[in-house]
């Protein structure tokens, strides 16, 4: 059995030593194979020539392994084509689907198929994968240590909805700054079913701008036709620099009908006007009077933030 892995390597970072470790752990005769200079100005932002590149993988592995080779990429299947007896092939989410186009390839040619390890993203400080990019643009170390502040918008006129980002966010990372974006509108006070959903993405749009994250929280009604109630379920949206959108629901809760009625007919303030408490959203909310405040609004706006960074603290799973 023989191990292969590739890549460019143009610096040694943490996402690096875990696929590196990853093959050397199954202790076999390892081929790694490192893009030629031609294949990575072709493909990649030329940065390190390859016999730089090739001595600072030699210097990695050699600490780990004598077992090992390194041989030059010159296309996107490398040195895969010529192996006929039993491999793996340890591969980043990046080159996964590379990995299956290999195989694809081998079929083709009467070759068994390779085994595929996939090994997850390593993430950095600010939950984006690390990449040797990233570390010569000087945007993070090789440790994934973000250099510069990680900025992140919420599009709220709410104290609450920002404190339970920055509780979140102070779980996961350390150089934050949280600013809060006051230019958008709403076409209603309270939204009903998936009009909650896009208000939410209308609020995180707003407030990307030169961010590398923007939030956007709103709280909805959901009708369930079951027991003919509405329920209050708070959503989040999370779109970062790149575009991507991740969102995610609160724990809902059923609202009193009353409240529900004074809605529908118009009645400013329907909350306040119910329980009397003036500006009670920015405070425990109605979820706070219902429950003695055993739940408060802060943590059903928590739910739904944590709910759409999920699939970003793993998210190699999703790929």
């Amino acid at each position: 059995m023989i191990t292969l892995v590739g890549g460019t390597f143009n610096c040694i970072h943490i996402g690096h030593k875990r696929l590196l470790r990853t093959a050397i752990s199954f202790k076999d005769d390892l081929i790694i194979g490192l893009t030629s200079d031609d294949y990575t100005r072709k493909n990649k932002s030329y940065k390190i020539p390859y016999e730089k590149r090739k001595m600072e993988l030699e210097r990695f592995i050699s600490k780990y392994t004598e077992r090992f080779i390194i041989r030059p990429i010159d296309s996107p299947y490398g040195s895969t084509l010529e192996v006929n007896e039993p491999a793996r092939i340890v591969v980043s989410p990046e080159t996964y689907l590379n990995a299956l186009k290999i195989n694809e390839r081998r079929a083709e040619l009467g070759l068994m198929p390779i085994n595929i390890v996939r090994v997850p993203f390593v993430l950095a400080e600010d939950l984006f994968p690390v990449s040797s990019t990233r570390i010569l643009n000087n945007e993070i170390t090789k440790t994934g240590k973000r250099k510069k502040t990680i900025k992140i918008s919420i599009s709220t006129g709410n104290d609450v909805k920002e404190r339970a980002l920055k509780v979140f966010l102070s779980n996961h990372m350390k150089n934050f700054r949280v600013t809060r974006n006051s230019d958008y509108k709403l076409e209603a006070e309270q939204p009903f079913g998936s009009d909650t959903e896009r208000f939410a993405v209308e609020r995180a749009l707003s407030g990307l701008k030169d961010n590398d994250y923007s939030v956007g929280v709103e709280s909805g009604l959901y009708y369930n036709k079951i027991n003919d109630r509405y329920y209050d379920v708070h959503f989040c949206a999370v779109i970062d620099r790149y575009g991507r959108i991740t969102t995610g629901y609160s724990r809902g809760f059923e609202i009193p009908y009353k409240i529900v009625d004074y809605i529908k007919s118009g009645v400013s303030a329907p909350y306040e006007k119910y329980t009397g408490i003036e500006n009670i959203g920015k405070k425990n909310g109605i979820i706070g009077e219902i429950t003695f405040n055993k739940i408060r609004r802060f943590d059903l706006i928590y739910d739904s933030i944590e709910m759409a960074f999920a699939p970003r603290i793993n998210p190699s799973i999703y790929i």
